[in-house]
């Protein structure tokens, strides 16, 4: 696999609706990201999720507030220290996953 780099895939998690600082922590994340230079990302709406105090959140018809959103990203391991704790220096409450993985570009013909 030399083709791939192996580095660390960092999701983080949380309800939409949940704000830190008057602002969406999702968008906290997104941002604090761009700061690091930090540009692919893949974000994904869930049906639903329990959090660590057994409340459900979920994606609800006529409301999505409470919809738990995640925001995954790959990188080496040296920007995913560095990301993981610029969040957590917002002091934004937010459930972070961080696992090692082997990522990269297969077949790119965009040039």
């Amino acid at each position: 696999m030399n083709r791939l780099k192996s580095g660390y895939e960092v999701i983080f998690i949380v309800p939409e609706s949940r704000r830190h600082d008057g602002k969406r922590v999702y968008d906290w994340i997104v941002e604090t990201a761009k700061s690091l230079g930090i540009g692919r990302m893949t974000q994904r709406g869930d049906v639903e999720g329990t959090g660590a105090d057994g409340k459900l959140h979920s994606a609800h018809f006529f409301d999505l507030a409470d919809q738990p959103i995640e925001l995954m990203y790959a990188m080496d391991e040296e920007t995913a220290e560095r990301f993981v704790t610029a969040v957590e220096a917002t002091g934004a409450p937010v459930f972070c996953i961080c696992r090692p993985v082997h990522f990269g570009q297969l077949n790119d013909n965009s040039g």
